[in-house]
């Protein structure tokens, strides 16, 4: 029962997210300067991990099993919907951070970095 429920809850993440995405892809139409169509709230509620590497220098990691289930699925699923990878942030109007996965890589964490910051 527990793995027909855990099915439903990632129906409706997947769902959610492919709403975003249309919702941003239809307002890109319309060419409006509506605010920002998903707060950053929805990802700073994540556990965010300091990180430091050659190329990227900082950023930041948020680990699944270091976050509530559901959080961070829910982040996952939008990041996804949108093919978000580090070629193409997911970033909106008024965010402090551009965010990103590595599908087939890692499916345990997310990325992100400030924006305004360049990698090397």
């Amino acid at each position: 029962m527990n793995e027909v429920v855990e099915n439903i809850i990632d129906f409706c993440n997947a769902v959610e997210a492919a709403c975003v995405n249309l919702r941003r892809q239809l307002q890109g139409l319309a060419k409006t300067e509506a605010e920002a169509i998903l707060s950053e709230d929805t990802f700073n509620i994540l556990k965010w991990q300091d990180e430091k590497g050659v190329r990227l220098g900082d950023f930041q990691v948020a680990y699944r099993n270091m976050n509530l289930p559901d959080k961070w699925l829910h982040c996952y699923n939008i990041l996804k919907a949108n093919n978000s990878l580090i070629s193409n942030p997911f970033k909106d109007r008024g965010y402090v951070f551009r965010y990103w996965i590595y599908p087939g890589k890692y499916e345990d964490r997310i990325f992100r970095k400030k924006l305004g910051e360049v990698r090397t």
